[in-house]
């Protein structure tokens, strides 16, 4: 960004309008999935709602943890930073903050989760689109599931940036310390030579799970086995300073 510039980011404008029109529009979608689901509850599927809600939350919860574990994979692992779209909007920032850190918690909320949102938009208006959740009680769990779903990748790159910063206020370590939310804790052994485990950036609930099933290592074995891709070498990323947490933070 030049000196002269009062941006607050360094990327072109034109991508900085998409950024903001994705988020209005993404919140919008899952205003109107949560009302579609809200008014099938209290019409047609009236009694389901405490088991359908909270089963929807949680799997949607556990399904952005792991699809945020497997863009990470796969970002830090394939393709480079000059691919067309996704290496400059996707791959870079990945590579760039095993470099440095600390880049994230730099970025404004627009910058942070533009991207997110931008890919989630498509998906969600399919969902909302083609099912029929005001007359079959699948078609609302799977229109809540999706909603949640959207709300876990819309706030990944939130959590992760909280998860590295230097000074974290109170709440969010309260919910760092619950494990609703990405820790620095957990988030630390991803930043661990040879920074190869603990992808998944939302919750972190589903990296003990993989790490256990060996399934990321097994699926780059593979993927590197069949496209005869050798594995390059990763930066070294700096040694991070100790965090520490301002406001109440008896937890």
């Amino acid at each position: 960004m030049s000196p002269n510039s009062n941006r607050s980011y360094d990327y072109s404008p034109v991508h900085r309008v998409v950024e903001v029109c994705a988020i209005i529009s993404l919140g919008v979608i899952i205003a109107a999935m949560g009302h579609e689901v809200v008014t099938s509850l209290l019409g047609a599927h009236a009694g389901h709602g405490w088991w359908l809600l909270a089963g929807s939350a949680l799997l949607g919860y556990l399904v952005a943890d792991f699809v945020s574990g497997f863009v990470h994979f796969l970002a830090d692992t394939f393709g480079h930073e000059k691919l067309f779209f996704l290496g400059p909007a996707f791959i870079r920032p990945f590579r760039e903050h095993h470099v440095d850190p600390r880049a994230i918690t730099r970025h404004d909320f627009i910058e942070t989760n533009g991207n997110n949102c931008i890919i989630c938009i498509p998906t969600a208006l399919t969902v909302y689109a083609l099912l029929p959740a005001q007359t079959e009680l699948w078609a609302a769990f799977a229109l809540a599931f999706t909603a949640w779903f959207m709300v876990g990748i819309f706030m990944t790159n939130q959590f992760h940036k909280w998860a590295h910063l230097e000074e974290i206020p109170g709440w969010i370590a309260r919910l760092q310390a619950w494990g609703l939310i990405l820790s620095p804790e957990h988030h630390d052994v991803h930043h661990t030579p040879p920074f190869d485990r603990y992808y998944c950036i939302t919750t972190g609930w589903m990296n003990p799970v993989l790490q256990r099933l060996r399934f990321f290592s097994t699926l780059e074995a593979t993927l590197r086995f069949v496209f005869r891709s050798p594995k390059p070498p990763l930066p070294t990323p700096p040694r991070r300073p100790e965090l520490t947490r301002t406001g109440p933070a008896a937890l």
